[in-house]
């Protein structure tokens, strides 16, 4: 309990996308992959998740940490596989997911959801649910989670005067009601120990500069610069920090960062392979299927969100 209660003060949440959706044919997205965190609360119909199918009962929640594979069934019958790389566009997407509205009457409808997708970063600089390394989890039935959910989505489709604060608001309430309900499951105590780390101060500082410095040289002489130890020592420094590699930690910051310049960005993939510190561009290709399945050509066509 007291490792989350130090850092939920620092944790600053932001909405990035958010609909209500209707699932007008059967859909598979199988283990794509999204910048943001995403949440699915089910109002209607059937959902499977994750690899081994879990059933989603009705008015439940599930949770993908940022990066994590994305494995959704949607509705039932037969159906259409989209693979790791989603939706090629919007009339791609609207042949299987209609956006509704909130207000719309859904008792027609067979399988109706809501998605948010938000970003959650400690200190301004270090995704948090990207350090504790969580995988996707279902969230218990909330009558109080629903509600915010809700608000959020509807408030979003609205333009109504205090819109920005409402959702900021209800957005820090959701991470309120994440962050308890992690802290009451025995089974998410490795993720959470691994905040214990995040006292020093200077691992808080080397991510902060690797996160705004991508495109540039950023070797173990450099980070040790920032941390104020020897180059001999940064890598170790960091790995017993951390329990990851400083030079493979920096690699996939920069593939994350040129995956969402990609999806966002009209720069050609050499350009945003250098924009995010590769100098090789063919290098960057070979990593950047290694690490989503999918090359960077088949990502830059297939600009839209995956949910």
């Amino acid at each position: 309990m007291a490792l989350l209660s130090k850092f939920i003060d620092s944790l600053n949440v932001h909405l990035y996308r958010t609909a209500f959706r209707e699932v007008v044919h059967p859909v598979k997205l199988n283990g794509s992959f999204d910048k943001h965190n995403v949440i699915i609360h089910l109002n209607k119909g059937k959902l499977l998740v994750g690899p081994e199918d879990e059933v989603m009962p009705r008015d439940s929640f599930y949770f993908f940490p940022a990066g994590q594979p994305i494995y959704v069934k949607h509705a039932n019958g037969n159906y259409h596989d989209l693979g790791p790389d989603g939706f090629k566009d919007d009339d791609h997407r609207s042949r299987f997911l209609r956006t509704i509205s909130g207000l719309e009457d859904v008792s027609q409808m067979k399988e109706v959801f809501t998605i948010l997708a938000f970003d959650v970063m400690l200190y301004d600089a270090i995704p948090f649910f990207e350090v504790l390394g969580m995988p996707p989890f279902a969230l218990t039935k909330d009558e109080e989670f629903g509600f915010l959910v809700k608000h959020i989505a509807l408030e979003n489709e609205q333009n109504k005067l205090g819109r920005e604060k409402l959702i900021r608001n209800y957005m820090e309430e959701i991470m309120i009601h994440m962050c308890r309900y992690i802290e009451s499951q025995e089974k998410f105590k490795k993720y959470t120990d691994k905040l214990e780390f995040l006292s020093d101060r200077r691992l808080v500082d080397i991510v902060k500069h690797i996160q705004e410095n991508l495109e540039k040289d950023l070797s173990n002489k450099t980070i040790a610069n920032i941390a104020y130890v020897s180059e001999d020592y940064v890598g170790q420094f960091f790995k017993s920090l951390t329990g990851k590699n400083l030079q493979d930690y920096i690699e996939n910051q920069r593939l994350d960062r040129a995956m969402f310049l990609l999806r966002t960005q009209p720069d050609n993939i050499q350009e945003i392979a250098h924009r995010v510190g590769f100098k090789d561009p063919a290098y960057f290709s070979r990593r950047f299927k290694m690490k989503f399945g999918a090359n960077a050509n088949s990502i830059r066509q297939n600009k839209n969100q995956l949910v």
